[in-house]
Formats: C-alpha cells, structure tokens, sequence
C-alpha cells in the first residue's frame, strides 16, 4: 500500500518552556528548599544590613524573586521566620549559660549577658526582626522574640517568690516587662556600643535584680 513502508513519525511533543525549573538555584540547579533560602537570607542581611530587599536576598539565594515567595512568603512572612531562627538560637544559647549556675542573680546575669552577646553578633539580623513585618502580623511578629526570651524568666520569677511566701502569679508581667528593658538597652548599645558588653551587663542586671529581689519574706 501506499505510503506504508515509511515508519511512523512519533507525535511532537510539546516545547519545552524556557528558564529554569519552578524551585532550582540559578547557580548548580539544585532545588532551593526552605532552609536554604532562610540560610541565604541571613547572609544578605548579615551583608547588607536590616534594610535589605527581596531581591538582595532572592540573589544571594540564587533564585528568582517569585522562587523565594513561594518557599518562604512575603516580606512578613520572611521577617516571621526570621525571627523564629533567631529565637530558638537565642533561647539555646541562654539556657545553656543559664544552666551552669544555681544563684538567682547570676541565672538573671548570664541570660542578659547571653542575650546581648547574641545581639552583638547577629547585629543586623536582630534588628531586622526586631523592626516587624509591615502588615497585620507585625505584632505577632515583634513580641515572637520577647515570647522566647520572656520564658526564660517565668518559671524562675515564680520559683523564686513562692520559697519566699511571694505571689507567683506575677512572674509573666514582671517577665514581659524585664524582657522590655532588655530590648530596649539592646537596641540602644547596638546604636551606640560606646561600652563595654560586661558593663552593660551589670548595670541592667542591677537594675532588673532590685525589682526582683526580695529581701524578707512576705507573710
């Protein structure tokens, strides 16, 4: 028959679209995941400071700018994440200092002490996180750090005013206020470092341990 002993032509397939794979680095192709682009992040901040754009970081990532919203989110999102790195490293280092003495006051000494000393280095990221996102979850987002680092202080408030006859309940104002201070201090000595970390230390420490200090027992 007629045109029968030519093979058959496979169907064309579809045109490949141009560009790189929805997920994969511009640099080696490999598929950019979450903590990659968080990592990423954190170095264009460390780099560029706290004013650092999407595209900076999307860069440093090498992906696209539409890769990084779809692994991380938007501005907030990112800020959100951020901050949930940055507490958790915050609360490990804290711990661990804390952990090494039994005396109240130098428990409240090494957590300050642990908490500026991270601050320090990772100056620009805590200021970026610090500074919230620019929608609706900037509060959730700006308390995300005083919510870690509150904890510390809690259960530690409360121990220490009920083996005095204090009231406990307490322990979570006195604690998110504590917190306040800190911060506040924090951002003050990161603007103007014109003393050294152990004074600054000491002389908050002083400051919140006349609150907490309890010198007789309330009946």
């Amino acid at each position: 028959m007629k045109g029968s002993g030519g093979a058959r032509r496979a169907p064309r397939s579809t045109p490949r679209p141009r560009g790189r794979p929805p997920g994969r680095s511009s640099r080696d192709g490999v598929i950019a995941g979450r903590d990659a682009l968080l990592a990423a992040a954190e170095r264009a901040i460390a780099r560029d400071g706290p004013r650092v754009t999407l595209d900076a970081i999307a860069a440093e990532a090498g992906v696209t700018k539409p890769i990084l919203y779809r692994g991380v989110g938007d501005r907030d999102a990112l800020v959100f994440a951020l901050a949930e790195r940055l507490t958790r490293r915050m609360t490990d280092q804290v711990a661990e200092q804390v952990a090494r003495t039994e005396d109240p006051e130098d428990m409240l000494r090494r957590l300050v002490r642990g908490y500026l000393e991270l601050a320090a280095a990772q100056r620009n990221l805590y200021l970026f996180v610090t500074a919230g996102g620019v929608g609706d979850k900037r509060l959730q987002q700006s308390l995300l750090l005083a919510d870690g680092a509150a904890q510390q202080f809690v259960d530690g408030i409360a121990a220490f005013r009920s083996a005095r006859g204090a009231d406990p309940a307490v322990a979570t104002v006195w604690s998110y206020g504590l917190v306040g201070s800190l911060h506040y201090v924090t951002l003050w000595w990161l603007r103007e470092p014109s003393l050294e970390l152990e004074t600054v230390t000491e002389h908050i420490t002083s400051l919140l341990w006349t609150g907490l200090r309890l010198e007789e027992p309330v009946d």
